[in-house]
């Protein structure tokens, strides 16, 4: 008996597949970039720091020991703002403002000063500035300084206090706690939490 031939001009019917079995087109998706989750910085926005004019070697050397201790920078700045600034209630740290020639207000780092020293202990002499040159512009940010803190070194920096620029305040406060630091009279201790480490409170 002949076999019944398919005719090759015939279309045969296609298995129906639906619009989009699981798992069948997902190596053809394009990936989207990740959504940042910014909710930390909105709910912390009021500890929000910035300061102009901070010795930018000194805002280095906090983020640096930021990432050894594993702790945000925000934190190790705090800390060392306290520091200073609890040394200076207690008349361990002394801030003498000058009149700064430049400048309305006073200054911590007077630079007629600083030449005159450098020359007298016969260094190498000091370069003029430039026609036009500005001072630092580099804003320093931190996040997680308390509203107290910033209005304690807002108070002490304005004209009812020193009188001098906030950015120089903080340097000569960070420059004070980081030789602390460094001598081993303050004590930094990371402490573990769910989502990394924090700085114990109240570490000296």
């Amino acid at each position: 008996m002949p076999t019944q031939r398919r005719n090759p001009l015939e279309q045969q019917a296609l298995p129906i597949r639906p619009d989009n079995p699981t798992g069948y087109y997902d190596h053809l998706r394009v990936a989207t970039p990740r959504q940042r989750n910014r909710q930390w910085e909105k709910n912390h926005q009021s500890q929000k720091a910035m300061y102009r004019g901070v010795d930018p070697k000194l805002a280095l050397r906090v983020k640096q020991i930021a990432a050894e201790l594993e702790v945000r920078d925000g934190e190790v700045a705090r800390t060392l703002l306290e520091y200073a600034l609890r040394a200076f209630a207690q008349g361990e740290l002394d801030l003498n403002p000058r009149p700064n020639p430049e400048r309305m207000r006073m200054t911590l780092f007077p630079a007629a000063e600083t030449i005159a020293e450098r020359r007298k202990r016969g260094g190498m002499p000091v370069r003029k500035k430039k026609q036009g040159e500005q001072p630092w512009r580099v804003v320093t940010t931190w996040r997680g300084l308390p509203v107290a803190l910033k209005q304690e070194i807002a108070s002490l920096a304005s004209e009812d206090g020193l009188n001098v620029p906030a950015g120089e305040l903080v340097t000569a406060l960070l420059r004070f706690s980081l030789k602390a630091f460094e001598y081993g009279l303050l004590k930094m201790e990371p402490v573990a939490v769910a989502a990394g480490y924090t700085l114990a409170e109240g570490t000296v």
